[in-house]
């Protein structure tokens, strides 16, 4: 991985390692000056093992969470640069021909530009290597196994250009040598050897035209045969030029560059400079593929990183708050430790000092452990993407990188740092009298204060610029950010003014729950909506909720012992379980929040991906109604599928309900009246036959004006020249969930596809070699379940009318009648194996896929499931600390007549109350906030619908609940044991 959210990975680590050095030297020299302070801080750690391992397991989540992401991010670069290095070998830079319109493959050109290209490149130091070759994909049967591969990568090289290039390698290292091979004869790979089980002496028939020629296998390689695919077979140049009738053309010159497969692509700009100057004007072009794909890995891997840090944020937010909640209860465990300290002449700043001491110390542990912790959790997320990606034949290996290791350490570190200063500001601010007596802090004299009163006006100011400033940059974010304080502010306000607390908190967190909650205000409709909103609606909903409850405990409180009382021998322990932590609000709502926010993530991932995973469940309306998808090879296709199909054995026309052929060629695109650009690759532009728009059964999500009806738009494109529908794809949306997905590489504007209507848009094409021009009226956007269409489809008649000369389709889809679909695919290829048909059944390619996705989406949900540990260890922080707080309580109860089994209830009650009541904020909040979400997406996903998961519902609460108990039935049973004679003599 060599970027995060853009940012070069070695300049981050280098920036947080200065920021880490800087903080580090700055506490260690505070620390020498302050011997006392560090060593009162230091004493705390082994006072209590088992507390500090507690809150050890809540700090050590942040680096946990960044090490496991990081992980993941390099594993998905490290396996894409693998099999860039398995396709390409030394190959770095790839010189072809324009691309031809009747095969959409390079063209074939003189073998004598390869000394222009040796000329220009002689004296580069860079370059290590020019060959000449001719690479086509063919058939290959074997005639002794009655097997076939429809694609074989069949590679033309000549040995005396080969030096800086990959050997052919066989299994036991030796090297196998072009020089050797007599005409008929060929080298295969390992995995072709596979496929036909064939061995070296064998025959096998190519089909290099539409009559067979016979080689004969004279070695099997394991390593070299570059660039190509697994399956593959390499020959001298000079016997593939005369098999296939191009004595002196090639379609391809290989470049390899000075150093290794993966060090050569430094070199590739001032190679390319080179390269471009000499192919000017000519119909070559410079493909610099070594390094695209090694920038595609790592993009891929910074994609990767980036989601699952974005989907951790929730659990980090919980984890701050969860530090937050350690140190207001470390401070009130040694309240009157620190009201003596104060009195004997300690200052604040000591104190601030003493409680930052031990949180680094904290800190350094616990980002030790949650890195190392992170690196096994990253290494199970592979395991299962592994599997996910095996079924698309993608090999996942586990790698990470040190320097992403670095990073994430040092950015637990630093997290967690900046809460415990934070936190150690808030709770040096003590009363050293009432801190010496143990009593409550009075009342804060805030609402009167100068300070309060500014910042309680700024707050509702500021938010109302942040929203109308979101209004007129029509952004959801700052329009929704803004508002929330406006609402909080006021509020605030109104507390400055003698609202009581409990008014003023209650109609802004009302206020935050309606403004998130109800249907969207009108303008959000029209405004661009990213990914941090999710976040950002969690946040807003769980505050809002929890201020609600927290400030309104007693109607709460009165409604739980209504309905449980009634049990004999309840109500004591539940009054008693439910009034103490209603009396600690700050604590309980942290501890409320924690769970909440974790839940609320699992319930809106769980309802999301549910609900829109059912729209893929549908095979019929994912593939347009056809059962079999087929292409053959370009050098030889099928001038007439039915003709083909009615004369050969095995198969005929009474299998299939229709048979639509499909055509294409690269074409520059851009959208006219605009100022946009051609784009600088050409794009595939589709053409389909009548067949195709008769049978095919995609929707269309906008029609133009004046087509009422599904079948009038594609009747049109059949009937009618110039017309295109296009992909919502290249439809852009306002609401933007692709958490760092690259946009498609043409995309249509002046309208979103939540509009209502599609107005009059045009796309002009232009063909990359003669330069022709024509503008496509687009009169449909299809539904985004057509996930089998192309950007952008046309009819044939029009495609052949922008082209020199028609093309021959290459692509068939099929409707079968009655029958097997697998069987029939079978069939078509066995008949059509000179043609190198390859056959998809696109159901179970589409039940492929969806199998991908489940698994994807269990992964994500148990990598944001971690946020429960900061739950669970908040739950087991407060329980902890209850026994020591409440010893006397413990105590009196026993006297009075409570059992041990009553105390340990108690305690259990308490920890379900305040688990299940966040889990029960979290889900309601979740259900409510998947409501927008669906609808929002119904732009892009048209029949998108809540649907609840009952089951995945159940285990989410049961989990999140059951790991509550876990935690605090220890500290339960501790105060169980506690004896009332010593309780009460407790000081």
């Amino acid at each position: 991985m060599e970027k995060l959210f853009g940012i070069p990975i070695d300049a981050l680590m280098t920036f947080l390692l200065f920021i880490f050095g800087l903080c580090f030297v700055t506490l260690v020299v505070s620390a020498l000056r302050n011997k006392v302070m560090f060593k009162i801080a230091a004493r705390n750690i082994p006072r209590r093992p088992a507390q500090t391992m507690l809150i050890v397991l809540g700090l050590m989540l942040a680096a946990m969470l960044f090490s496991a992401s990081f992980s993941t991010g390099d594993t998905m670069t490290h396996s894409i640069r693998t099999i860039a290095v398995d396709y390409l070998g030394e190959v770095d830079i790839l010189v072809q021909s324009e691309i031809e319109e009747s095969s959409g493959q390079s063209a074939y050109f003189e073998q004598s530009q390869l000394g222009t290209i040796q000329q220009a490149l002689n004296d580069r130091n860079e370059v290590d290597g020019i060959a000449p070759a001719i690479i086509e994909r063919v058939p290959v049967v074997a005639p002794d196994s009655q097997l076939n591969e429809p694609a074989v990568d069949l590679i033309g090289l000549d040995s005396q250009y080969m030096g800086g290039f990959d050997s052919l390698l066989d299994e036991d290292g030796d090297k196998l040598s072009l020089g050797d091979l007599e005409s008929g004869m060929a080298y295969i790979s390992v995995d072709t050897a596979e496929e036909l089980e064939v061995s070296t002496g064998d025959s096998i028939q190519a089909f290099l035209s539409p009559e067979p020629t016979l080689l004969t296998i004279a070695g099997i390689y394991e390593k070299g045969g570059t660039p190509s695919e697994g399956t593959s077979m390499v020959m001298p140049l000079s016997e593939v030029q005369t098999l296939m009738n191009t004595q002196e053309t090639i379609n391809i010159i290989l470049i390899t560059n000075k150093g290794d497969a993966i060090d050569g692509a430094e070199y590739t700009d001032a190679v390319m400079t080179a390269l471009e100057t000499t192919i000017e004007g000519t119909t070559l072009e410079a493909e610099p593929v070594k390094r695209d794909v090694l920038d595609a890995a790592d993009e891929a891997g910074s994609m990767f990183s980036s989601i699952f840090l974005m989907l951790g944020q929730f659990s980090i937010a919980a984890g701050i708050l969860l530090i937050f909640l350690i140190f207001v209860m470390l401070a009130a465990e040694r309240k009157h430790e620190l009201g003596i300290a104060r009195a004997v002449g300690t200052q604040r700043s000591q104190v601030i000092r003493m409680f930052t001491y031990e949180g680094v110390l904290y800190a350094l542990i616990a980002a030790a452990v949650g890195s190392a912790l992170g690196l096994a959790v990253g290494w199970g997320m592979v395991r299962i993407m592994a599997a996910a990606f095996s079924e698309m034949e993608f090999e996942l290996i586990h790698y990470f990188n040190p320097s992403s290791l670095t990073i994430a350490y040092t950015m637990g570190v630093l997290l967690t740092l900046t809460v415990v200063a934070i936190s150690a500001w808030r709770v040096s601010n003590l009363n050293i009298i009432r801190a010496i007596r143990d009593i409550p802090e009075p009342p804060k004299a805030g609402k009167s204060s100068i300070r309060g009163l500014v910042l309680a006006i700024i707050v509702p100011l500021l938010g109302l610029l942040m929203a109308v400033n979101g209004i007129q940059q029509e952004e959801a974010t700052p329009y929704l950010v803004g508002g929330s304080m406006v609402i909080v502010g006021l509020s605030l306000l109104a507390r400055r003014f003698r609202l009581p607390d409990r008014a003023a908190y209650t109609i802004a967190g009302l206020g935050l729950l309606v403004f998130w909650l109800l249907p969207r205000h009108p303008l959000i409709g029209e405004m661009d909506q990213g990914m941090e909103l999710f976040f950002l609606s969690g946040i807003m909903v769980v505050a809002g909720a929890v201020w609600v409850v927290i400030y309104n405990s007693d109607i709460l409180l009165s409604a739980i012992i209504t309905i449980f009382g009634r049990f004999r021998g309840l109500t004591p322990m539940l009054k008693t379980a439910v009034s103490y932590p209603m009396a600690n609000r700050f604590r309980t709502g942290m501890a409320l929040a924690m769970f909440s926010l974790v839940v609320f993530t699992l319930v809106v991932m769980s309802l999301v991906n549910h609900s829109i995973g059912a729209l893929f469940d549908d095979s019929e309306r994912l593939s347009g109604g056809f059962d079999i998808q087929a292409t053959v090879n370009y050098n030889n296709p099928i001038p007439d599928i039915n003709t083909a199909i009615e004369e050969a054995e095995g198969i005929n026309l009474n299998d299939f309900e229709a048979i639509a052929s499909i055509s294409g060629t690269a074409m520059e695109m851009r959208q006219a009246n605009t100022d946009q650009e051609w784009t600088e690759d050409p794009m595939f532009l589709q053409g389909v036959d009548s067949q195709y728009t008769n049978s095919v059964s995609y929707e269309f999500s906008k029609m133009a004006e004046g087509y009422d009806t599904t079948d009038q738009v594609w009747q049109a494109l059949s009937q009618n020249p110039n017309l295109a529908i296009v992909n919502p794809v290249v439809v852009p949306s306002r609401v933007n969930y692709n958490m760092g997905g690259q946009p498609p590489p043409f995309q249509l504007e002046g309208f979103y596809i939540e509009d209502d209507a599609l107005p009059e848009v045009h796309i002009e094409v232009r063909h990359p070699v003669t330069r022709e021009m024509q503008q496509l009226h687009v009169i449909g956007v299809l539904e985004s379940t057509a996930i089998y269409s192309a950007m952008v489809t046309t009819s044939q008649n029009t495609l052949n009318s922008l082209l020199p000369r028609p093309l021959t389709p290459t692509v068939y889809v099929f409707q079968t009648a009655d029958g097997s679909a697998s069987d029939i695919a079978k069939s078509l290829e066995a008949q059509f194996l000179e043609h190198g048909m390859n056959t998809t059944v696109i159901e179970e390619q589409i039940d492929e896929n969806n199998r991908v996705g489940i698994m994807f989406e269990y992964l994500i949900q148990g990598f944001m499931g971690l946020g429960l540990i900061v739950g669970i260890a908040a739950l087991g922080v407060i329980a902890a600390r209850s026994v020591v707080e409440r010893r006397q309580q413990i105590g009196m109860l026993r006297a009075i007549g409570f059992q041990q089994d009553m105390v340990q209830r108690t305690f259990l009650i308490e920890s379900s109350f305040v688990a299940l009541l966040g889990i029960g904020i979290g889900a309601i909040l979740g259900y409510a906030i998947s409501s927008l979400v669906v609808n929002d997406m119904s732009g892009t996903f048209e029949d998108a619908q809540l649907i609840i998961p009952w089951g995945r519902m159940i285990m989410i609460v049961g989990i999140a609940y059951a790991a509550s108990l876990f935690t605090t039935y220890l500290p339960a049973r501790q105060a169980a044991k506690v004896y009332p004679a010593e309780a009460l003599r407790y000081e």
